[in-house]
């Protein structure tokens, strides 16, 4: 189903889209049917490429396209005209067209008026409960409607806070007007889950996630969306399997809902199912081949099972997809250092930089599983003038980057000026976020860096109970990454090389190779036990 043409006035669009979506959404929980996910079919937008190429490209062999035109009067009365075309690609002659104008009250039953003469034009038979779905209102209000397309919108955008917070108050205004509008509720779950992982993780979020997903699964027990949210929230919360079980109801519901198989996935990594999440993500991608998401996810597995070859493919098709998107630079970057490629690695990110920019790409990489070492000094001298707005306003960050960043150029006065300054962001951020396991390794790592040796191991080892491998094998092994490093800085060793030896048995990005062209294992050189390690 390729995106409806706004016929409209531009700042329209989004309903248009909404549109396209919520029929989308129709057809994918219909038993029989597979749709293309709209991750996919969305880059055919405006395109110039016949049906029949389109077809190919996308593995199809019916297309769904129309216009669409929201027609305001001055009275405040409007109207949804609605022209869609089911196509044959084999021949691209029409096999279905009608088209649709009905008042605006009426756009919840063109929307499934749409999808059900779909679904008779290729003879789809309809149950009873195909017939619910297909009738099915998200809302009764109109204006929470529109409310709730706006968030939606300003969420698919992306995940950066300031543009998740927009998204949020969209989706307030949409449940202030319906209280009752279970999709709102959910994406407003997502919209928090998300706030929390990609900012400082208030408990007041997650706690916001969890109350917003259980209200949207309460409202709609058989909405694909909630399940999703539910089980976002739930890893979010640190419960992999209850995500994982809310992941695998949504899925027997509606088995081909393609959020919903990234969530089983994500899901069962956490819990250590590697296999089994990568066979979601490999149908995940069937029905949305040209989705980033899941082919990043799906390279990230490939990567911690230090599979690089498979790792090089999948993400290859997701810098392809995605050439701008900062996850997928860094995925690739990270390979070519699991293979001791440092040449490699610094040419990915110099070819990225005037893609998206030197100060945002040097920003992430230092941030995220803390790649500042990778960085050629030229990058390294633009990263440390660099302000804490370059890390999403959170200065113990900021100043914990630059502090790494010091102490591998040897500049040991600002290494400590910087790592103080983390310290006491640190300490504030864990009297507010007591439970989180990845601010008190962050501040054990500070007080590492200031020598102050005995606090920093009891932060680190209380991080890393908090999130163990056996609860999180995904996060768990960074956490551990992260203890092993304040062991080293605080001239333990053989306790680091105990972390380490761990680390190199189970899937994680980290593998000899890495460790033999990371400057952060230099002082092990010479090491008998850590030659052995990182000759694998």
């Amino acid at each position: 189903m390729l995106p409806f043409e706004n016929l409209g006035d531009s700042v329209d669009a989004y309903f248009a889209d909404g549109l396209t979506d919520a029929v989308r959404s129709k057809l994918t929980g219909l038993p029989g049917l597979e749709v293309i996910g709209s991750a996919s079919s969305g880059q055919y937008r405006r395109t110039s490429k016949s049906p029949r190429e389109i077809g190919t490209e996308l593995g199809v062999r019916y297309l769904l396209i129309g216009k669409v035109r929201w027609a305001k009067s001055a009275g405040g009365a409007s109207r949804v005209q609605v022209s869609p075309e089911l196509l044959d690609v084999s021949t691209t002659a029409d096999k279905w067209a009608e088209p649709f104008d009905a008042p605006m009250n009426d756009v919840f039953q063109v929307q499934g008026d749409i999808a059900s003469k779909v679904a008779q034009a290729l003879r789809v038979a309809l149950t009873p409960a195909a017939e619910q779905t297909l009738a099915t209102r998200p809302t009764a209000d109109l204006a929470a409607y529109d409310a709730f397309l706006r968030g939606e919108r300003l969420f698919q955008a992306g995940t950066a806070p300031a543009t998740v917070r927009r998204a949020i108050a969209a989706y307030d205004e949409a449940l202030g007007r319906d209280s009752a509008f279970a999709l709102a509720w959910a994406r407003l779950g997502v919209a928090y889950a998300s706030l929390y992982t990609n900012s400082i993780p208030l408990a007041t979020l997650r706690d916001s996630a969890d109350r917003a997903t259980a209200r949207a699964l309460a409202l709609a027990p058989n909405l694909p969306d909630a399940h999703a949210a539910r089980s976002l929230y739930y890893r979010t919360a640190g419960d992999s399997r209850q995500g994982m079980a809310e992941a695998d109801a949504g899925l027997a519901q509606s088995p081909n809902n393609v959020t919903l198989l990234r969530a089983a996935a994500n899901a069962d990594e956490s819990v250590g199912r590697w296999e089994q999440a990568l066979v979601r993500l490999q149908k995940a991608r069937r029905l949305d081949p040209r989705n980033q998401v899941p082919m990043r996810t799906e390279c990230e597995i490939a990567l911690w099972l230090r599979r690089y070859p498979e790792a090089t493919e999948v993400c290859a098709g997701a810098l392809s997809a995605g050439p701008d998107n900062l996850n997928n630079i860094q995925l690739g970057v990270m390979i070519a250092l699991a293979q001791g490629d440092l040449a490699g690695a610094r040419r990915r990110i110099q070819d990225a930089t005037p893609v998206v920019g030197q100060s945002a790409l040097v920003a992430f990489l230092a941030q995220y599983w803390d790649l500042y070492w990778p960085l050629d000094s030229a990058e390294q001298a633009r990263l440390v003038t660099l302000r804490p707005d370059a890390f999403d306003d959170d200065p113990p960050t900021w100043a914990l980057v630059l502090t790494q960043v010091y102490a591998v150029r040897g500049d040991r006065a600002r290494t400590r000026i910087y790592a103080d300054s983390a310290r006491a962001g640190f300490v504030t951020e864990v009297a507010a976020t007591p439970a989180d396991d990845q601010r008190h390794l962050l501040l054990g790592l500070s007080l590492a860096y200031l020598g102050r040796y005995p606090d920093a191991i009891r932060e680190a080892e209380r991080g890393a109970a908090l999130m163990p491998i056996s609860k999180n094998a995904r996060d768990g092994t960074y956490d551990q990454y992260l203890l092993a490093r304040v062991y080293l800085l605080a001239g333990q060793p053989d306790k680091a090389m105990d972390v380490l030896e761990q680390l190199l048995k189970v899937p994680f990005y980290v593998s000899p190779a890495w460790l033999r062209i990371d400057p952060e294992w230099t002082s092990l050189k010479g090491n008998p036990r850590f030659e052995r390690l990182s000759a694998g």
